[in-house]
């Protein structure tokens, strides 16, 4: 049985968090998961995302989790209770598990965001339609881009339902900027960045679905080199359709924010997923 809770040592690190991020390797990875959230809501945690995962479209290594979760306890006190009472499950291979602080926008940003919905589906409808080269060769000079193989199978993903984009990032201390621009790493990524990017996936249709800063993993059993070890936030943000990733660079912005991403963001992690 692979324990799915922290030990009572991790209690002091937890520092009050209630929300819980799990990657999830399950032996039978068609199952929904149902006993494992039937078993995380004994303890009073609510599940409020079970994403299967696809593949990494950024990222060096194979392809490793089947699943994704997040699970929000009522109180710290529930959380502890859950650790002394432990969660286990037989169908679990391996688990990497984060507390999350949720520092989400505030909504009036996202409703002003919303609203250029009009204007992105326009310049959505009117984006040209890439080959994996030619998607390739537009971002061969950033610092952070998928592989050739890793845009040729995300083409290939033609579903129209809705996409999951598991994003794991960790920022530079300094920003790397090639004109010697000065900025900490965070500054650069979340701030002038992360907004622009922000407003793009919602000018498409999306939606935030998690933004949080994060740490060490508070349990950690037989996790890959892709994630294994410390992040410092995570971001996971809806898209309409798969295809959608592919036509951010066409919202007001976009192209001109790289910089800033490549100049803050040390590592990343880019996971495609589905709802079941």
């Amino acid at each position: 049985m692979q324990q799915l809770l922290p030990n009572q040592e991790v209690i002091s690190t937890i520092e009050n968090k209630t929300l819980f991020f799990y990657f999830l390797k399950l032996k039978k990875a068609d199952e929904d998961g149902a006993a494992i959230r039937q078993q995380f809501a004994k303890q009073q945690a609510t599940c409020l995302h079970w994403l299967h995962c696809e593949y990494a479209i950024i990222g060096e290594g194979d392809d490793f989790w089947t699943h994704a979760a997040i699970f929000k306890f009522p109180n710290f006190a529930a959380v502890k209770q859950a650790i002394h009472h432990g969660i286990s499950s037989d169908n679990v291979e391996a688990v990497q598990g984060f507390a999350v602080r949720p520092n989400n926008p505030p909504n009036f940003i996202l409703y002003l965001f919303k609203s250029l919905l009009p204007l992105g589906r326009l310049l959505s409808r009117n984006a040209k339609k890439r080959t994996a080269s030619e998607i390739l060769e537009s971002v061969e000079e950033e610092e952070i881009a998928p592989k050739i193989h890793q845009i040729e199978r995300h083409l290939q993903n033609t579903r129209t339902s809705k996409a999951y984009m598991i994003n794991l990032l960790h920022t530079y201390e300094k920003a790397q900027y090639a004109n010697g621009m000065t900025s900490s790493g965070a500054t650069a990524y979340y701030r002038k960045y992360g907004l622009v990017a922000l407003r793009s996936v919602l000018m498409q249709g999306g939606n935030l679905i998690l933004s949080g800063r994060m740490g060490q993993p508070v349990i950690e059993i037989n996790a890959p080199k892709l994630t294994k070890g410390v992040w410092e936030g995570i971001g996971i943000m809806e898209y309409p359709n798969p295809a959608k990733l592919f036509t951010l660079k066409y919202m007001p912005g976009y192209d001109k924010a790289l910089r800033h991403r490549d100049a803050g963001l040390e590592r990343t992690v880019l996971i495609v997923s589905k709802k079941d």
